[in-house]
């Protein structure tokens, strides 16, 4: 996995059926293959222990055992009876620390085709899933746990085996069945967490997601704060009030964040040299991102390639 990297895409995406092919997962059917990973094993956790994006549903709830693992730069702590919910094309890692096999859920994976032919009133479900987009991993109740690891068993059961007839259109009722219970659980949380919903807070969150779409699309080129702000529309000083407010950095830490991440993948995983990710990440010359580089890292791209090698 740590040559699938290119100068194009520098954060590997991986779509569903090379996350099957890279967990060596070949017993599902051929008609469902395309859809969805249903499982209850040992995690996977190993295939994210540098940034990726996954072109996928996945919703989880842990069984056993605790890992970390990054979303979009946040860090969140998985154990039983965590529920996880992430979508398509967010970064996700978990250190390089973590040990791989020690956490173990029942997970749900599904490809946004898949998804798209469902049969669920996205209109309805969009607004609470939105709501999980800064509440990606919650606490559920052991009743709430248990449904949700049967729901997803029947799924992963029905999997298996000969293609039937009405093989995909079990999986789909089951896959529904389950995002509407995820529905069920995120509005009682809700309900119990109305501070989540007051109109201050729910602004706040809007523009935070803005910006981080922009920064997702913009960081290589773009890393004033003017810009985001102009982008959305208001002052840069309200918009790093928010920002700040929101998740407790400022929009020059996220920008650094995002870069200084996307910097460090280059240089561990790609074949560019130093002066190649300079101009990559639209940096003047290698000296500028070499200074950047060092004062959010502290060290320079060669030394933090020196430690790379030395620690492998």
């Amino acid at each position: 996995m740590q040559n699938n990297i290119n100068t194009d895409t520098p954060i590997t995406s991986f779509t569903l059926n090379e996350l099957i092919a890279l967990s060596g997962e070949q017993r599902y059917r051929e008609g469902v293959l395309k859809g969805c990973i249903a499982a209850n094993s040992s995690s996977q956790m190993h295939l994210f222990r540098f940034p990726c994006r996954i072109d996928a549903f996945i919703i989880g709830v842990g069984t056993e055992g605790e890992s970390k693992v990054s979303f979009n730069l946040h860090e969140y702590c998985l154990h039983k009876d965590s529920l996880f919910v992430f979508g398509p094309k967010n970064i996700i890692e978990t250190p390089q620390t973590e040990e791989p096999d020690n956490f173990k859920c029942h997970v749900l994976i599904i490809a946004p085709e898949f998804m798209q032919n469902l049969n669920v009133d996205t209109k309805h479900m969009m607004p609470l899933f939105l709501k999980i987009a800064t509440h990606p991993c919650l606490e559920l109740s052991p009743d709430e746990s248990r449904t949700l690891r049967n729901f997803i068993a029947l799924i992963e059961q029905e999997t298996l085996g000969e293609k039937t007839e009405f093989a995909t259109d079990i999986v789909s009722s089951l896959i529904s069945a389950t995002i509407y219970k995820v529905g069920d659980i995120l509005g009682n949380y809700l309900s119990e967490h109305p501070e989540v919903e007051s109109p201050v807070h729910n602004r706040a969150e809007a523009y935070f997601k803005q910006f981080t779409q922009l920064l997702g699309e913009h960081y290589r080129r773009e890393r004033s704060v003017g810009f985001y702000a102009r982008q959305l529309c208001i002052t840069p000083k309200y918009l790093t009030t928010l920002i700040k407010h929101i998740s407790g950095k400022s929009v020059s830490d996220w920008i650094d964040s995002y870069v200084t991440l996307e910097a460090k993948t280059l240089l561990k995983y790609s074949n560019m040299s130093v002066q190649e990710i300079a101009y990559y990440l639209n940096f003047p010359n290698q000296s500028f991102f070499g200074s950047y580089f060092k004062r959010n890292t502290g060290m320079s791209p060669s030394q933090y390639k020196a430690c790379l090698l030395y620690t492998s």
